[in-house]
């Protein structure tokens, strides 16, 4: 992937043991922008806020540890109409570009943990530079994703098989 950055942050979204807030993982910049002034902090004294996490590995792989800290990216792709996550795939359909490969990770399956959505983790991810490494904070935590027979057919998917992933642009 060559194409400009067009934002480098921190990987965020809802802990994983909070039932509500969002469900979507969110690329937060490192420099944000406070609220306006007159903004409603009634809301937090009241309890009827959402809460944003910053994210967690809870595996090991390659360049990262456990409990590292996400970065995320944003990019432009100048040339691309369109472009899609495949999961389970490493390859593009014809005609179409490979941004990067990878492995799906979202919240653990375990009863603390709520649903969240799957992201495609770049093969060669890294960690947050920034501050200590390994602090397990238990925020936003991302796990591996296995497949699991029936109702997933089995073959072609395998019990336990850690699924990859594709992004692709057109």
């Amino acid at each position: 992937m060559n194409e400009p950055f067009v934002l480098k942050g921190i990987t965020a979204g809802k802990a994983f043991n909070e039932p509500g807030s969002g469900v979507n993982t969110l690329c937060l910049p490192h420099n944000p922008d406070d609220a306006p002034q007159d903004f409603p902090t009634r809301l937090q004294s009241a309890g009827v806020v959402s809460h944003l996490y910053g994210s967690e590995y809870q595996f090991t792989y390659r360049k990262f540890a456990q409990d590292d800290d996400v970065p995320c990216a944003i990019c432009h792709v100048s040339i691309a109409a369109s472009s899609i996550m495949i999961p389970a795939k490493t390859t593009c359909p014809s005609g179409w570009t490979v941004q990067y490969t990878g492995f799906l990770v979202s919240a653990s399956f375990g009863s603390s943990s709520y649903a969240f959505d799957y992201i495609c983790l770049h093969n060669d991810a890294e960690y947050m530079t920034e501050g200590a490494r390994r602090h397990n904070d238990n925020g936003h935590i991302l796990y591996p994703v296995q497949a699991t027979c029936d109702p997933l057919p089995c073959p072609p998917y395998k019990n336990g098989q850690y699924i990859t992933c594709v992004v692709c642009s057109l």
